[in-house]
């Protein structure tokens, strides 16, 4: 997709669009208002007219280049994974939940730990993510997994402490009988 050029300067890349006409402009074009908007010449003369503050280019020329060189850079390619932390934290919690589920020795027990509460972290914020319906798949993935893992865990402590109890339930409840004596 070829970078869009400005409608005064067409041999020059747009870096935004006026926000009254939409028209692409480029560094040397664009005028801000005092109150944000982003605007091209004729209306930044408009908004003098009316007695609003306009800064001109000029009060930007260090940036121009760079944006306009940022404009002009074809978009990346698509890539595998691209996202922002909060996509990484779903994605982290998707990887320590499928890990916690294959690992059974030494300190796996904090991994589904790690996994629901990154998980969890991850699905409350997904609204922020690039792509928000893939962070609430991965977040659930983490959350799942570790929490399979975790319930399981927590299954077997119930079942050995149950197997406890009731020995000990069985023991205090023989009686044991005095010997006859002959």
């Amino acid at each position: 997709m070829p970078a869009e050029t400005c409608f005064q300067h067409p041999g020059r890349p747009a870096v935004e669009h006026c926000e009254i006409c939409r028209r692409p402009v480029c560094g040397l074009c664009l005028w801000y208002a005092e109150s944000g908007e982003r605007l091209c010449s004729a209306h930044a003369a408009e908004f003098e007219k009316e007695g609003k503050v306009v800064h001109p280019p000029e009060r930007y020329v260090e940036g121009i280049a760079l944006s306009e060189a940022a404009a002009a850079r074809p978009p990346a390619a698509d890539v595998p994974y691209r996202g922002n932390s909060t996509d990484v934290g779903a994605l982290v919690a998707a990887v320590a939940g499928i890990v916690a589920l294959a690992s059974c020795a030494g300190l796996a027990w904090v991994i589904p730990l790690i996994a629901l509460a990154l998980g969890l972290v991850s699905w409350l914020q997904s609204k922020d993510a690039i792509n928000a319906k893939r962070t609430r798949w991965l977040a659930v993935i983490g959350m799942a997994s570790g929490g399979v893992f975790f319930v399981f865990v927590l299954g077997l402590f119930a079942l050995m402490f149950g197997c406890i109890f009731l020995q000990l339930a069985l023991v205090s409840s023989v009686r044991s009988f005095p010997t006859p004596m002959p």
